[in-house]
C-alpha cells in the first residue's frame, strides 16, 4: 500500500541497486495452465484485478528496467491498465521477503469488463508467470450479534467482582472470572485470568496488530492501550515520517480503503487521503467498527481506571498494559482484498506486532493445507496470504526480546462446520473455537481438524433478550447505546456491547499469549514461537467432562436478523475442540517451570509428592496470603505418608511451597553443611477434574 503505482514501481526498480545475488532463474518444469490458476473465478472477486507471481528472472527484469521490459511478452493482448507490486518490499525487509517469494508477486489491473477467468489464462500461458490467484474479498468470521449493554440481574453482592481493580462492568464479566452466579452458568467457566494478575498484567512492549475492523481509538477504554507511531504523530501531514511507506499512520492502517487510521469516522465517512489506486468498496457504515473495537477490548482494555471493563492484558492499573495496533481489514460490509490482507501482513511485522489478532477466515470448503496454498479447479488457494504470513511468523522478523518468532491467532469459524476455517487451520498458527458460560461448546462453532485450543465466545441465555451468556467489552456509540433512558448506575459512558462468537474467542487467546510474553520478559526467559504454543496447548483445563452428550437447543442468529431455535448434537464436539480451554494461570506457570495439579473444588485431594520431590524427606510448607484466598483454603495442608492432602473450597489457583534441607544430621542441632531448598507447586481448583488433567 504505497502512496501511488508509481512510488510502488520506483521502490521495486530501487531494489535492484542493493540486490545483487538473486538468484539464477532454474530451468523448472514447466506447470500446465491448470496448475497455474489458483482455484476458480467463482465468489466474490475483486473485478479487473489479479494477483500473478511472476518467475526470479522475470522479476529481476522489472526491478532493473521496469515493466517495460517484460509487458509485451506477459499481457499478450490483455489491456493492462496498471501493473503494481502487491507486497511493499524495502531494502529493509528485502531479504526475508524474497525467502517467500513475496517480491514475485504483482497485481494486474484490467479493463473491469474483461471476465477474470478470460484474462487469468490469457496470463498464464506466458512462461514467465508462475501462478495467477484471483484478488477476493476477505470474509470476516462473526455471527452478526451485537447488542447493547443493560445491565442483567446478579446474585453475588455489588463489588464482590472478585477482580483486583476498579472498573464498574466487570462483574458481567464471566469470561474473565466466572463464579457460577450469572443464570446458566459454570463456576469456573472462564480464561483464568483474575490469579494471572497477580503474576503480570501485560507489558507496553507487546503489541497485537488486530486484523479486524478499525479499532476506535479514542475509546475511553481504549484511548491508553492504542498503539501509537510517535514519530507520525510528531511529524507533518501528508508526509511518510518514519519512511515505513504509509502516510500518516499513526495508529495503524485502514487496508480497506487505503487510508490511515488517523482520525475519527464523520457522518458516515472516514477522514483522509487515499493512498492507493487499488481501493476496495466504499465505506457505508459506522456501524463496522464496532467488531475491531470489541475484539481489541478483550485483550487490553484498560484495567483500573475506574471506566466500564476490564480485559486479559490490559495492565494492572499502572498503565502497564499491552499495546493494540490496527490492521483493518474489513469495514460494515466493506472487505480488504487479499493483496491488502497480505499487506497487513507485512505491516505489522514491519512495525513492531508481536502477535495477529485474526478474527476471520476463509469461509469455502477447504479441507487441506495443499488447497489452501495451491487451490484445485474448484477451490480457491492464497498462496500470497500464506506467504505473508509466514513473513509475519519468521524468526528474522521477531518483535518481542521474549519471543523468537511472531504468533498469529485466528478464530476457527462460526458455521459449525467439523474443522477449522482457513488461515486457522494451518499448522503455524493458533485456530480458536468457542464455549459458553457453562464449559458447553458454542452452537455455532466449527471444531475438529485444523481446531488447536477451546476459549470462551459466548453464547445468548434464552430468546426474550438475556445478554449475560455472551461476551461483554468495549464498543462504539452508533451500536452501543443502551436504549434511551436506561441508566446503567455504572458511570458515564455507555459504549459497550455483547458480542459472541469464535471471533470473541479468538482475542482471549491472543490476550494470553500476550500475558505469557509479557511475564518471559519478567523472568527474563525467551522462546522460540514453538515453545511458547506448545506450552499453551498443554496449559489448559478440561470441557469434556461437562459434555454429557445427547441433544441440546441453540439459539441461532439468522443473516436477516431473525432468531430460531435449532437442536444441535453435542456428541460431535466431544475431543473435538483443541486440546482444551485456555487458562491464563496454568499457562504462566508453564512459562515459570511450575507444575501445575488440578484439584477439584470441594473435595479432599491427595497428590503423590514422588511426582515433584523426594517424598521420604521432611517438607515445611507454606502458602502465601493470595493463593490461600483464591484456593478457599480454611486449613493448612498437610502431608501424609509422602502425600500432600489439600482441601480447596473455592474455583481459582494458587501456589504452595515445599522448603526442606538436605545433607542435615538429624541428631546435631549445630547442623552439618546442610542445604536449604524448596519447590514450588501450582494447584488449579475446578469444579470437575479430568484424570488427564484436561490435556485431552
Amino acid at each position: 500500500m504505497k502512496r501511488t503505482i508509481t512510488a510502488l514501481m520506483a521502490t521495486a526498480m530501487a531494489l535492484a541497486a542493493c540486490t545483487k545475488d538473486f538468484q539464477e532463474n532454474v530451468p523448472l518444469q514447466q506447470e500446465t495452465l491448470a496448475e497455474k490458476l489458483v482455484g476458480g473465478a467463482a465468489g466474490e472477486i475483486v473485478p479487473g484485478s489479479l494477483l500473478v507471481k511472476l518467475d526470479e528472472n522475470s522479476t529481476r527484469k522489472i526491478m532493473e528496467g521496469g515493466f517495460n521490459e517484460i509487458s509485451g511478452e506477459l499481457l499478450d493482448g490483455l489491456q493492462a491498465t496498471s501493473f503494481t507490486p502487491a507486497i511493499p518490499v524495502t531494502p529493509k525487509n528485502e531479504e526475508v521477503a524474497r525467502k517467500y517469494g513475496l517480491h514475485q508477486w504483482f497485481t494486474v489491473g484490467f479493463d473491469a469488463q474483461t471476465k477474470p477467468e478470460t484474462a487469468a489464462a490469457k496470463i498464464a500461458k506466458s512462461p514467465m508467470v508462475r501462478s495467477v490467484q484471483y484478488n477476493r474479498f476477505v470474509q470476516p468470521v462473526r455471527t452478526g450479534d451485537v447488542q447493547p449493554f443493560v445491565p442483567q440481574p446478579r446474585t453475588r453482592a455489588e463489588g464482590d467482582s472478585g477482580f483486583p481493580f476498579n472498573d464498574p462492568f466487570t462483574e458481567h464479566q464471566w469470561n474473565l472470572y466466572n463464579d457460577g452466579s450469572i443464570k446458566g452458568s459454570v463456576a469456573g467457566a472462564d480464561v483464568g485470568v483474575k490469579d494471572a494478575w497477580r503474576l503480570t498484567g501485560g507489558d507496553p512492549s507487546v503489541v497485537v496488530a488486530v486484523f479486524d475492523c478499525a479499532v476506535a481509538y479514542r475509546h475511553e477504554d481504549l484511548a491508553d492501550a492504542v498503539w501509537k507511531n510517535q514519530a507520525e504523530l510528531d511529524g507533518t501531514a501528508d508526509v511518510d515520517d518514519d519512511g515505513n511507506g504509509f502516510i500518516d499512520d499513526k495508529y495503524g492502517f485502514n487496508f480497506v480503503n487505503c487510508f490511515a487510521i488517523d482520525s475519527d469516522y464523520v457522518n458516515g465517512k472516514l477522514e483522509g487521503k487515499p493512498q492507493t489506486a487499488l481501493k476496495g468498496q466504499p465505506l457505508n457504515s459506522t456501524k463496522g467498527t464496532g467488531h475491531g473495537t470489541h475484539v481489541a477490548g478483550i485483550i487490553g482494555a484498560t484495567n483500573g481506571n475506574g471506566k466500564g471493563v476490564s480485559s486479559i492484558a490490559g495492565g494492572t492499573g499502572n498503565g502497564d498494559g499491552v499495546r493494540l495496533m490496527t490492521c483493518q481489514i474489513y469495514e460494515g460490509s466493506s472487505y480488504c482484498v487479499d493483496a491488502q490482507a497480505a499487506a497487513a501482513f507485512i505491516y505489522a511485522a514491519d512495525n513492531g506486532a508481536c502477535i495477529a489478532q485474526c478474527s476471520y477466515g476463509n469461509y469455502n470448503i477447504i479441507t487441506s493445507d495443499f488447497d489452501y496454498i495451491n487451490g484445485t479447479d474448484k477451490i480457491d488457494g492464497s498462496p500470497l496470504e500464506n506467504a505473508a504470513l509466514r513473513y509475519f511468523l519468521d524468526p528474522a522478523n521477531s518483535n518481542h526480546e521474549s519471543l523468537e518468532g511472531n504468533i498469529a491467532v485466528f478464530a476457527s469459524g462460526n458455521h459449525s462446520n467439523p474443522y477449522s476455517s482457513y488461515p486457522g487451520a494451518l499448522p503455524y498458527v493458533l485456530s480458536v473455537t468457542a464455549f459458553g458460560n457453562n464449559y458447553l461448546p458454542g452452537g455455532y462453532t466449527n471444531y475438529g481438524p485444523g481446531c488447536k485450543i477451546a476459549a470462551p465466545g459466548g453464547e445468548y441465555g434464552n430468546i426474550k433478550g438475556d445478554y449475560s451468556g455472551m461476551i461483554l467489552s468495549t464498543g462504539v456509540s452508533a451500536v452501543a447505546s443502551p436504549s434511551p433512558g436506561v441508566d446503567t448506575g455504572k458511570g458515564e459512558s455507555k459504549n459497550y456491547v455483547y458480542m459472541q462468537g469464535t471471533s470473541m474467542a479468538c482475542p482471549h487467546v491472543s490476550g494470553v499469549v500476550a500475558l505469557g510474553i509479557s511475564y518471559a520478559k519478567k523472568l527474563g526467559k525467551k522462546f522460540t514461537r514453538e515453545e511458547m504454543t506448545s506450552l499453551l496447548l498443554s496449559s489448559v483445563n478440561d470441557l469434556d467432562s461437562f459434555n454429557k452428550g445427547g441433544t441440546r437447543e441453540f439459539i441461532k442468529s439468522n443473516v436477516d436478523g431473525t432468531k430460531e431455535t435449532v437442536q444441535i448434537d453435542m456428541n460431535r464436539y466431544k475431543g473435538q475442540m483443541g486440546t482444551g480451554a485456555v487458562d491464563a494461570w496454568k499457562f504462566l506457570m508453564a512459562i515459570e517451570g511450575t507444575p501445575s495439579v488440578m484439584a477439584a473444588a470441594g473435595e479432599k485431594v491427595r497428590i503423590d509428592l514422588s511426582d515433584y520431590c523426594n517424598p521420604s524427606l521432611k517438607y515445611e510448607i507454606s502458602v502465601d496470603e493470595a493463593s490461600s484466598a483464591s484456593l478457599g483454603l480454611s486449613s493448612d495442608p498437610v502431608i501424609k505418608e509422602g502425600f500432600l492432602e489439600i482441601e480447596c473450597s473455592k474455583i481459582g489457583a494458587g501456589k504452595i511451597v515445599l522448603s526442606s534441607a538436605v545433607g542435615k544430621d538429624p541428631e546435631r542441632e549445630d547442623g552439618i553443611g546442610d542445604m536449604a531448598y524448596s519447590r514450588e507447586i501450582s494447584i488449579v481448583s475446578r469444579p470437575y477434574v479430568a484424570k488427564n488433567g484436561g490435556w485431552l
